[in-house]
Order: C-alpha cells, then sequence, then structure tokens
C-alpha cells in the first residue's frame, strides 16, 4: 500500500510541474492563384516584434521542412553576438519541389527527365514569390524592403536561375551547393547579357558547395568564373560576390554553416572599424569628428538596406576608446549619454554609461545608471542579469 502511495505522489508531482514550450515560429497557410494551390508558410519574428514599431529585413527561405529550424536558431545566434541585424524569416514550405524550384529545360540527360517528371516550374514560382508571397508579407508584417533569398540544392538552382530571370527581386542571394547539374539555356549566360543597363543594381550574392563533384561543381566553377569577370570589367555596378567553397562538408550537412558564413557576408558593412587609439582619433580629425564619421556611415547604411541600422554597439567601442583618455572623457560621457537616447531599452546602455560616470569620480550618476541598467536586464531572460548586479553592489561598498 506504501508503495502505491509513493508512485501517487510521485505522478502528482510530475503532473505539477510547470512545462512552458519553446516557439520559434507559427505556420499559416495562404492560398496561391498563380500555382492554384494553398501553400504553408513558416514564420519567425525577432524577439522584440510585439512591442516595436520598427521594420525588419525578411529572410525568405526555400525547403522550410528542411531549414527552418537550423535556419532560425542560426540567425539568433548571429544576432545574439551582434553580426547581423534582427529579422523575419519566411520558410516556404513545399508541395512539388521538383516542380518549383527547376526550370524548363531540353538538355536533360534521360535518366534526370526519368527522375524528375514533373519539372519545369521555376517562372511560375517566381512569379508566385514576387506577386503573392512577397506582398503577403509586406501587407501582414512589418516588413523592410531589403530581403534576401536562401535556397540549398534544387533550392540553389532556383537561387541561380532567378537571379538571372528577375535579378532585382531581391537583394541578396544566399546560394548553397546548387543543383548545377540540371542545366538550362539562361545560366549559360555571361551576366553581360543579363545585366544590362544596371548601373544603379546593388545586390550581394553568396555561393558555396561541399564535396560535390562531376557536373555540378564544373558548372558551379563556370558560375564563379561569370560572377568574378563581370565584377571586374563593371567596377560601376553594386553586385558584391563571395565564392566560398566547403569541401570538407557534404551536401547535407553545409545548410547550417552555409547560412551562418553567407548571413555575415551579406551584412559584413555592418561592422565598422573604431580607431583604437588616441592617435588614430587625432589623425581622423578628433572626438567630434569621429562621432560623426560613425554617426553618418550607418545613417547612410541604414538609407541604404531601408531599415534602421543600429550604431549602438560601434559607439559603445569607441567610448570605450575615448574614455582611456583623460582629454577625451567628456566625449566619451557624450557618446554614452546618446546611446541611453537612442537606444532607452537597451540594458548595456545604460551599463556603459554608469561605467564611464564611475570612470570620472560621479558616484551617484554611476549608481543611478547602473541600477537602470540591472533593471531594464531583469526585465529580460538575460542570464547575465548577475554581472549588473554586481557592478551595482561593488560601487555601493566602494562608495
Amino acid at each position: 500500500m506504501k508503495y502505491k502511495l509513493l508512485l501517487v505522489l510521485i505522478l502528482l508531482s510530475f503532473l505539477g510541474h510547470s512545462q512552458q514550450k519553446i516557439n520559434i515560429g507559427v505556420t499559416e497557410s495562404i492560398h496561391s492563384g498563380i500555382l492554384g494551390e494553398d501553400r504553408l508558410l513558416d514564420i519567425h519574428l525577432p524577439e522584440g516584434y510585439e512591442k516595436d514599431q520598427k521594420t525588419y529585413p525578411v529572410l525568405y527561405l526555400l525547403d522550410s521542412f528542411y531549414n527552418f529550424d537550423h535556419a532560425v536558431g542560426t540567425v539568433n545566434y548571429l544576432i545574439l553576438n551582434e553580426l547581423i541585424p534582427e529579422m523575419i524569416i519566411v520558410g516556404v514550405r513545399n508541395t512539388r519541389r521538383n516542380r518549383d524550384l527547376t526550370p524548363q529545360s531540353d538538355k536533360l540527360k534521360q535518366r534526370n527527365i526519368d527522375r524528375l517528371p514533373n519539372r519545369g516550374g521555376a517562372d511560375q514560382f517566381i512569379n508566385f514569390l514576387s506577386k503573392e508571397l512577397i506582398p503577403f508579407v509586406e501587407n501582414n508584417y512589418r516588413a523592410a524592403p531589403y530581403k534576401i533569398l536562401v535556397g540549398h540544392s534544387l533550392g540553389g538552382l532556383f537561387n541561380a536561375y532567378s537571379f538571372y530571370k528577375e535579378p532585382e527581386l531581391f537583394n541578396a542571394y544566399l546560394t548553397i551547393s546548387p543543383s548545377l547539374w540540371y542545366q538550362n539555356d539562361l545560366l549559360e549566360k555571361d551576366l553581360d547579357e543579363i545585366l544590362t543597363d544596371k548601373k544603379d543594381f546593388n545586390s550581394k550574392f553568396y555561393l558555396t558547395i561541399a564535396n560535390e563533384g562531376g557536373t555540378m561543381l564544373g558548372n558551379t566553377y563556370k558560375l564563379v568564373g561569370k560572377f568574378k569577370s563581370y565584377i571586374a570589367e563593371h567596377k560601376e555596378v553594386e553586385l558584391k560576390f563571395e565564392f566560398d567553397p566547403m569541401f570538407e562538408l557534404t551536401h547535407g550537412s553545409i545548410g547550417l554553416p552555409a547560412i551562418f558564413n553567407g548571413l555575415k557576408f551579406i551584412f559584413e558593412d555592418l561592422q565598422y572599424e573604431v580607431p583604437s587609439n588616441k592617435e588614430n582619433i587625432i589623425a581622423q580629425g578628433g572626438p567630434q569628428m569621429v562621432i560623426k564619421t560613425i554617426s553618418d556611415y550607418y545613417a547612410e547604411l541604414s538609407k541604404t538596406y531601408g531599415f534602421k541600422i543600429s550604431d549602438e554597439r560601434t559607439m559603445s567601442r569607441l567610448g570605450y576608446t575615448l574614455l582611456k583618455e583623460e582629454d577625451f572623457q567628456e566625449a566619451a560621457l557624450q557618446v554614452f549619454k546618446t546611446n541611453t537616447e537612442n537606444y532607452p531599452e537597451s540594458f548595456s546602455a545604460f551599463r556603459n554609461l554608469g561605467g564611464a560616470y564611475k570612470k570620472i569620480g560621479d558616484i551617484e550618476k554611476a549608481r543611478e545608471n547602473y541600477e537602470k541598467a540591472l533593471k531594464l536586464i531583469k526585465e529580460t531572460d538575460d542570464p547575465e542579469w548577475e554581472f549588473f548586479q554586481t557592478d551595482l553592489e561593488n560601487l555601493n561598498l566602494e562608495g
């Protein structure tokens, strides 16, 4: 009897245990008149989406069934490390994958014709993206105009074909081990034939390949050559290209590291090299000129991308460089104060300002900002709050 009672108590303890699901997105359905079917979308929104009114770039992810989970994790990790901006992820589920991701072709070998009887629908799928999916996302979410297309394998083939067919539909293309064994007349053309009258063209194309061989590898290198030749001959065109082969990886395992490296490449200009010492600051015109240069750089970057690019991290780094020099400490305070004004929900901004006041000996203002920083971080799930608590405790002991 006592064992039965123990079992009941154990079961009750499990029932009373608090559980909370971890959600990385929602799935919703839209109807496509172009494709004549309903399509499922996996949507991931940035963490603070419900609390602000900002707009966000959109990453359109092909083959969502395979790629959504790891893409969301990779994006959030890069955001956490301030290497890319926050973004909306729209994963597109497949219905007839071979149909949607392959263009028309009369160059296929018989074995591939037999493998892919339902093929050649890429043009219709591009129409679905441009005329239905993108407008749906922009009408229902706070989407900035900046759009990234991610495709792997047949999705990578579609990426390359989409760039050739309608190069300005997306701002950046992240193309992973594309199935370029699938030949097509359009893809055989040089970029000069595609990018005619594109002086204002601004795009980024990231390409990688795993340990593939044969025609797939050979045609990938042909594509690399076309991009490099075009860029060398057209300095006036804003086309940035990166070929990042990963021959140590397999066709299946390359997806996650490719998205990691590809997004870093696409947003590499968000990283600004701050002058590291007093001599460099003076050489660049002094503290106020450096502050203005950084502010102008991120303002121009925001205009280019079509959404607000944060300069908080770069300004913080500048602030700490200035704070080391007694002559520049007032400028350092100005930088940190401006960060708290521009980013009033940032616990790091208030912590940095508190540290600056501590450095110059204004303990009361240091305490005020440390308390604000601690309050803000405790409103989040960030486990680093203990360091903020320690900052405040040590200040109180010293003061």
